[in-house]
């Protein structure tokens, strides 16, 4: 909503762009991390209170990786409950499971 209400002040399609930028390759990331950093050079230059409180929240338009980080103990035998939940969910995860054998 801000992004909308600010897009006028921006260049050309800037807002647009951060909107609907495809996020799925770290090429993409990568693409969308430059846009936000002109997003927040072009929102230094205004002095709105929504300009400001865009400034806060630029950072969540570009998709976060979530990751689950845990031994082999809680992801196979003791806490397996929970973990097949989480991959069937079908939400984007990534899961690091560590051997933790002595």
């Amino acid at each position: 909503m801000l992004l909308h209400e600010l897009a006028a002040a921006l260049p050309m399609s800037l807002a647009d762009d951060l909107l609907h930028a495809k996020q799925d390759s770290e090429e993409d990331l990568r693409a969308q991390r430059i846009r936000v950093a002109e997003l927040r050079r072009h929102l230094a230059q205004l002095s709105t209170p929504n300009a400001r409180k865009l400034e806060d929240l630029a950072d969540a338009l570009v998709k976060k990786s979530v990751w689950i980080i845990g031994g082999d103990g809680w992801a196979y035998d003791i806490g397996f409950g929970g973990l097949d939940h989480v991959l069937a969910s079908g939400r984007n995860v990534n899961v690091l499971v560590l051997d933790t054998e002595v």
